[in-house]
């Protein structure tokens, strides 16, 4: 690890150098010393940008170029807040991807720490040109693959949704939590007003990349904003009718020592029913559950489809609730 902060080092100064000829050249820009100064320093920062990923290469190191381009406006900037939240989401996202590769889809966006720590990316660079940052982990290769490879592959995937057929595909095979970390990601950079170009160097030497465009990550937000799932089971239980109008088609039924369910009646529910308030019921109700994947929000409705008094209840008298 100290050969690989040795080079990030040497190309870290070598930038930084020409940021501040660059600044200086702004202050005098016919300085004819500086320009022979910005080409060479120029010359020497690519040089040592070469030297790192012919080094990621052969000490199985995967490289991101990650840059910021704020899209043309009076009111956007590199705002420190924008700015942050893109490089978390960034790296939140990627970790997301990879905690389901190596461990499963989740429908929650949180990842373990053996995740966090294995594709936790380390700042190595940042350069001029709208805002970069150059990003590497060190990665493990057998013969045939390294750790993060298909985590990589998969990012450019999931930045392709725009359909929602493609978002519960990317639900389906990765989980929830990572539709929910693309959307908070491209979300971040719209309300910085940020395109995003990710540029990647494996450790086996592919290269992968390109430019987000800020309408893009637009389309993202708006169809996964768009996009949920249901599903729904039918439950057969006994419990207490608390309230029910067959008027207003609403219903308030109670399972002594368990759940308790407010709903509707179905549209074709018999209006002949006996509903009796406190009374001992059995029922089938239907419950839908909806899943949002933007909010991670899971709504749940319950229908009433049968009710009819019940013949034997499923606890004895020593478990029935005392009267209030």
């Amino acid at each position: 690890m100290s050969e690989i902060v040795s080079v990030v080092e040497r190309a870290r100064k070598a930038f930084a150098t020409v940021s501040q000829i660059e600044a200086a050249l702004a202050r005098a820009p016919t300085d004819r010393a500086l320009q022979l100064n910005l080409s060479a320093m120029q010359k020497m920062a690519a040089q040592s940008e070469q030297q790192l990923l012919a080094f990621s290469q052969r000490s199985y190191v995967d490289v991101c170029n990650y840059r910021l381009l704020p899209q043309p406006s009076n009111n956007y900037g590199f705002s420190l807040q924008h700015v942050s939240r893109s490089l978390l989401e960034y790296q939140n996202m990627f970790t997301q991807i990879y905690d389901a590769k190596k461990n499963g889809p989740k429908d929650r966006a949180v990842f373990g720490r053996e995740a966090q720590q294995e594709s936790t990316l380390e700042l190595a660079y940042t350069y001029s040109g709208s805002l970069g940052v150059v990003l590497f982990s060190q990665s493990d290769r057998d013969l045939l693959s390294g750790k993060l490879d298909s985590s990589i592959d998969a990012l450019y995937q999931v930045v392709e949704v725009d359909t929602r057929k493609k978002v519960r595909e990317v639900a389906s095979n990765l989980g929830n939590a990572v539709v929910k970390r693309v959307y908070d990601w491209s979300d971040a950079n719209i309300k910085g007003g940020f395109a995003a170009d990710m540029r990647w160097n494996r450790s086996d030497g592919r290269q992968l990349g390109e430019v987000i465009e800020r309408e893009r990550m637009e389309g993202i937000v708006e169809v996964i904003d768009a996009t949920s799932d249901s599903k729904t089971k039918d439950i057969e239980t006994v419990g207490i009718l608390f309230g029910g109008n067959i008027g207003s088609r609403s219903f308030h039924f109670v399972v002594p020592n368990g759940d308790v369910y407010r709903g509707h009646l179905v549209a074709d529910f018999d209006r002949t029913t006996e509903m009796t308030l406190g009374k001992f019921y059995r029922a089938r109700i239907r419950e839908t559950e909806t899943f949002h994947y933007a909010t991670e929000r899971a709504e749940k409705q319950y229908d009433l489809l049968y009710l009819e008094p019940a013949s034997s209840l499923p606890f004895d008298d020593a478990a029935k609730p005392e009267a209030s």
